[in-house]
């Protein structure tokens, strides 16, 4: 059975792909800052689900230790969680820079907090694969003409190198490492106008991962649609 470990997995695309996985007959193991009712939503016998704060050291650790006694190994990691606060729509001149901190622990150094302590988990597997969720804010080249979200683009552009360099480490392990860009979602961060529902981008992320699992010397960054995505 393959374990997949999901974090925001409370948030619509987190449920979304947790749902593709326990379809598959996988043992998903969710967690985020707030249940959210997820454990309702989502009664299968094979998911459980932790509270973890992906900006605290010790709450990262103490969820990995568990997990390390559960299981053996992660086939799929899947960094999903993020957060875009209210600060990042104002133009620079009420911008509060301080209040990116946040951000980039949260959107930047909290999947790399998550990565550190799980991969033992992940180099156990038979074919591992890190999915950093990132974002078409994070690339300089395409960025959607953004004049404000300055803490989410550039932690998604941090998110994005730590991608790069993971995939570096870890190629050797033969492990996959991808950052990808999940589209404009209905989601509580997307809002309900955009066009596109988590769910169906659930089901491309799954495509694109079972696609990639083996393409270690490849590209990155992609859409959820498997186009490429210019850095």
């Amino acid at each position: 059975m393959k374990n997949i470990v999901i974090t925001g997995v409370s948030g619509g695309l987190g449920r979304c792909l947790a749902e593709e996985y326990l379809s598959e007959g996988c043992q998903v193991f969710g967690f985020d800052i707030n249940e959210d009712d997820i454990c309702n939503y989502l009664q299968n016998d094979n998911f459980s689900f932790g509270i973890m704060d992906i900006t605290d050291d010790i709450s990262v650790k103490d969820n990995a230790q568990k997990l390390f006694g559960k299981i053996g190994h992660i086939d799929i990691l899947i960094n999903c969680a993020g957060i875009l606060p209210k600060n990042s729509e104002k133009r620079l001149e009420d911008f509060e820079v301080s209040g990116a901190l946040e951000v980039f622990n949260t959107n930047a150094l909290g999947p790399l907090r998550v990565t550190k302590q799980l991969l033992k988990l992940v180099k156990n597997s038979e074919a591992g694969v890190i999915v950093n969720i990132s974002s078409e804010a994070g690339s300089l080249q395409a960025h959607a003409d953004y004049v404000i979200r300055y803490d989410y683009c550039m932690s998604k552009a941090a998110l994005n190198m730590q991608s790069i360099i993971l995939q570096r480490y870890l190629e050797e392990d033969e492990i996959r490492v991808l950052a990808v860009h999940p589209g404009w979602m209905q989601t509580r961060m997307g809002g309900q106008e955009a066009p596109l529902k988590p769910s169906d981008s659930a089901k491309q992320i799954k495509r694109l991962i079972t696609h990639h699992q083996y393409d270690y010397h490849n590209r990155v960054l992609m859409d959820y649609n498997d186009k490429i995505r210019p850095w």
